[in-house]
């Protein structure tokens, strides 16, 4: 009876999202069928009864709480919002594989506020008939790959050689397995090009820009890869040192490296395993912490795999992206917190 008192709670609120730009309701045929839609779809991986899709939902304001100044940015998302709107301090890149006529089946997300932090949903149809998983063409064509980006509508530089990069994102969700990631993207790039390296990951949207791109699955394998214009220079990981002249860490085979990164259970709450990351980028050296540990790094890299010359004197951008490889008709849900760029010297 609680269950059902919860459903019904959730279709109302749909009901009330049914509405037009000019204020009109939709018909109730129309309604019928959008509620139909959203009761089909469940509860989101990655999420908790009684939720349900983010555009089955109204949305309602967002207390703008970033604090840029100078080559800094923080934002606790602390405002309170209830299924808010993302403000205009940040810009936002909804399904950008889809939106540029990719072939994927990945074809919608939507970012939104919620409680004290930001949320992504991602849609994927299911693999396309006659592409099975793992085959050539999934492996190469990514299409069934996709999500969302969200950056702050500025720009950074490195500095004194590094850009540190600090995020919580509940990346150990076990109901993901290794289908949905959050990743960390840093480009000179103000938007996704009109050509990508590949479709399997955020950081390949960005063909004829240099960039980096730092995976985080909940196997809690992290794993990078540099990007010049036109192709992938170096991937590095636990398996994979680079060329690294040394490389420590990339997998929770130990202590405390197995502790530090928390694993959430499909009832769990988001809470409980929305952990803090830290990766500091220089020339030669990738550097990831999770909740203060020392987690991952790849130092010495030798000049076929260091970050591009372009990354290091140009303005960047900083991308949070929601990446999903969804072969089942799914949405998922992506769950982040705090974010800061270039933190004050006491927090490095």
């Amino acid at each position: 009876m609680v269950r059902t008192r919860i459903f019904v709670v959730a279709i109302a609120l749909v009901v009330g999202s049914l509405a037009y730009a000019d204020g009109s309701r939709a018909s109730p045929a129309a309604s019928q069928s959008a509620l139909a839609y959203c009761a089909s779809i469940g509860v989101p991986l990655g999420a908790l009864p009684p939720a349900v899709a983010a555009w089955c939902e109204s949305d309602g304001p967002s207390a703008d709480t970033a604090v840029h100044v100078g080559n800094s940015w923080n934002d606790s998302f602390a405002g309170g919002a209830v299924h808010g709107k993302v403000p205009t301090s940040y810009r936002v890149f909804d399904s950008p594989r889809s939106k540029a006529l990719r072939a994927t089946t990945v074809d919608r997300t939507e970012h939104f506020f919620h409680n004290g932090h930001w949320m992504v949903d991602i849609r994927g149809g299911g693999a396309p008939n006659g592409i099975y998983e793992g085959s050539a063409k999934d492996f190469f064509t990514g299409p069934n790959n996709g999500g969302g980006l969200m950056r702050p509508d500025a720009s950074f530089t490195f500095e004194d050689g590094h850009l540190v990069v600090e995020f919580e994102v509940a990346a150990g969700m076990t109901a993901y397995r290794d289908h949905v990631w959050p990743e960390l993207v840093v480009t000179t790039a103000p938007a996704p090009s009109e050509r990508e390296t590949n479709g399997w990951y955020a950081a390949g949207l960005f063909g004829g820009y240099p960039a980096i791109g730092c995976a985080f699955p909940a196997d809690r394998l992290s794993e990078c890869r540099v990007y010049d214009a036109d192709k992938i220079t170096a991937w590095l990981s636990a398996q994979s040192a680079g060329g690294a002249k040394t490389m420590f860490g990339g997998a929770p085979t130990t202590e405390p490296q197995r502790s530090a990164w928390h694993l959430c259970g499909e009832a769990d709450s988001d809470s409980l395993c929305r952990d803090r990351f830290r990766v500091d980028l220089s020339r030669d050296t990738i550097k990831i912490s999770v909740n203060g540990v020392p987690y991952m790094e790849h130092r010495g890299l030798p000049p076929s795999a260091q970050l591009p010359e372009e990354m290091l004197r140009s303005p960047v951008y900083v991308y949070f992206a929601s990446w999903a490889y969804l072969v089942e008709p799914t949405v998922a849900r992506v769950h982040w917190g705090r974010i800061a760029i270039n933190p004050p010297s006491l927090m490095r």
